[in-house]
């Protein structure tokens, strides 16, 4: 049973493989830009914010502190007999520094929510691209190669068939392994055995 194929383009494999190549690179390339990105990101929420948020919580205590003692102060300064003084603007600065320690608490723990929650999915997005990166690496390297062996050989085929071809026109055709000479042919032309 003979089988044929029926090959249009001989171009058309090495064309897929080096789309597939491309497609590999800059696969590959992406994967690093996300990479970077992802740990710009972590770097971002574990370190920027982590210190920006611990310096604004240890400054907003210092500066209630300060409030305090200069409420303290002009409590002491500005009392007559036993009358307690009214301090409205003193007061008001520690009611702000208070509300400044507490937006830098809850910031803070926010940032370390955020960390635990970021790290989470930079670890699933990492071992999601993982598989990704094992892909491109290995099962679209063995597709270009595949291609490449089916490109060669349909090139090899090709310019068999020409050179078969081009022998019959010729009339110099040449009998291979691939064809036996059949077996009519071998009796006519073997000489019989005769003993004179």
């Amino acid at each position: 049973m003979s089988r044929q194929a029926k090959v249009a383009s001989i171009d058309a494999l090495p064309r897929l493989a080096a789309a597939l190549a491309k497609f590999r690179s800059e696969g590959a390339s992406a994967m690093e830009d996300f990479e970077t990105e992802l740990r710009r990101a972590l770097e971002w929420i574990h370190v920027d914010r982590k210190n920006f948020w611990t310096q604004e919580l240890r400054r907003a205590q210092e500066a209630l502190i300060q409030a305090r003692i200069q409420l303290q102060q002009a409590m002491t300064t500005k009392r007559i007999g036993n009358n307690d003084p009214s301090c409205v603007d003193e007061k008001r600065a520690v009611e702000r520094a208070r509300r400044r320690v507490e937006t830098a608490q809850r910031k803070l723990e926010a940032v370390r929510h955020w960390t635990i929650v970021l790290d989470r999915a930079a670890d699933d997005f990492r071992r999601s691209t993982s598989q990704f990166s094992v892909w491109l690496d290995i099962d679209v390297s063995r597709a270009i190669s595949a291609l490449n062996q089916m490109s060669d050989s349909l090139v090899t085929y090709i310019s068999m068939t020409r050179a078969d071809e081009s022998a019959v026109k010729t009339g110099k055709a040449v009998a291979t392994d691939l064809e036996p000479t059949p077996e009519s042919e071998k009796h006519d032309t073997e000489q019989p055995f005769t003993s004179q």
